[in-house]
């Protein structure tokens, strides 16, 4: 997951394009291979609100990224 330009991935009127619903997906399954973002079933959630400090469900995770 070292090529991060997906997140910056966003048309002209604000939409999210392809390529950052791709890179969303593959980051999510990068993050479930990563057993230090894993608590249980849930994992670290990036988004601007939970700063990586709590722990969600990949599919809470992935609503906060979209």
């Amino acid at each position: 997951m070292n090529d991060h330009s997906w997140m910056y991935q966003v048309s002209l009127e604000g939409l999210h394009k392809i390529n950052y619903y791709n890179g969303v997906e593959g980051f999510i399954n990068y993050t479930l291979s990563n057993p230090k973002n894993i608590s249980g079933d849930n994992i670290r959630c990036p988004c601007e609100r939970c700063k990586n400090k709590k722990f969600f469900d990949p599919n809470v995770v992935t609503t906060h990224l979209l």
